[in-house]
């Protein structure tokens, strides 16, 4: 942590992660709130044999269930005979470990440099996944598409723009709530310095867009397109809608995930480095009114994309520039 030598710094955290990668698991696989294992088994099966229970979107998000099955066709060569569960653990900590680890250097990306600071942040993300399990199975698609968007901002910070196009590919393959990543190139620089702009970026965003309406559209021509269908026969925007808002659990729900960590980002918005900024009003209004017109709310996993990408590194954020501007000879690097 900055407070011991390097190799032993390396150890702390892989540990840390270890740790809290474990405890996200033990709830997410416990809890009465969530979706039971025997049930995620049996969703995964229906997937694989082209029948999913809610066949759209469920069945175009093929990334994470034939990832799955190539590792429990490689968990019963191995291993054949044993728990049938291991293999859905496995990938689901996996995930964990990958969503902490990016959530680090995300935040040193940002310029975070407080350790203690830094470890705060690691485990509000901790408690905000593991308090995230209602009505909800392991999710594996809603984690990647943490883990796609985390990497998107990740090379975008260090200018290592070309990543974008093969994290989309694989983010499109995953969920389709993945289509902000293309803009996520550009729109930084559309809010805060448009000569920066230049002509490479916009053709790394707008490949990765088409590249992304290919995938979108390809996988629905193959598996055949069904009109999408929700909990009680929920069709429209409005029935959705309706269903949310009256939903009284949504609100306790939404809550335990979130806290009030919006808040503070929509109090210090000013203050915020400009991709927080950017990426903040490219994603953050369209997400919300997207999953109360066209999702159950109430499964607040739903959430945690803003989340992980915004809400939590401009708490983080704000609390490192407060210290910072309360320092003697120190300056605000709000827009560096």
């Amino acid at each position: 942590m900055n407070l011991v030598s390097p190799r032993l710094d390396k150890l702390i955290w892989f540990f840390f992660f270890f740790i809290m990668s474990l405890y996200v698991l033990y709830e997410h696989a416990t809890s009465c709130l969530a979706i039971d294992l025997a049930t995620q088994i049996t969703r995964h099966k229906n997937i694989i044999a082209g029948n999913s229970e809610f066949y759209n979107p469920w069945q175009y998000r093929i990334l994470s269930p034939y990832l799955l099955e190539s590792i429990i066709q490689v968990y019963n060569k191995v291993l054949p005979g044993k728990y049938e569960i291991v293999p859905y653990l496995f990938l689901r900590f996996i995930q964990n470990m990958l969503i902490f680890y990016i959530s680090f250097y995300y935040y040193r990306a940002l310029q975070i440099k407080n350790p203690i600071v830094i470890f705060a942040g690691l485990m509000l993300l901790c408690y905000t996944i593991s308090n995230s399990v209602f009505q909800s199975d392991l999710s594996f698609n809603t984690y990647f598409d943490i883990i796609f968007y985390l990497l998107a901002a990740l090379v975008i910070l260090h200018e290592r723009f070309y990543w974008i196009i093969p994290i989309t590919f694989l983010a499109a393959l995953n969920r389709e709530t993945s289509g902000f990543i293309p803009f996520m190139v550009v729109v930084p620089f559309l809010l805060a310095n448009r000569q920066l702009l230049t002509r490479e970026k916009w053709i790394i965003s707008v490949a990765s867009l088409a590249l992304f309406a290919v995938v979108f559209i390809a996988i629905r021509l193959y598996f055949g397109f069904r009109e999408a269908e929700g909990i009680h026969g929920m069709r429209s925007p409005m029935a959705y809608l309706k269903f949310n808002l009256t939903f009284f659990r949504m609100y306790p729900q939404l809550i335990g995930t979130l806290g009030l960590i919006p808040f503070i980002t929509i109090f210090g918005f000013r203050r915020l480095p400009v991709p927080l900024k950017s990426w903040c009003l490219l994603i953050v209004p369209f997400w919300l009114l997207i999953h109360l017109v066209k999702s159950t709310a109430m499964e607040s996993r739903l959430f945690l994309v803003p989340q992980a990408l915004i809400f939590i590194p401009a708490m983080l954020w704000l609390m490192e520039d407060f210290y910072r501007n309360h320092s003697p000879g120190k300056e605000s690097v709000a827009n560096v």
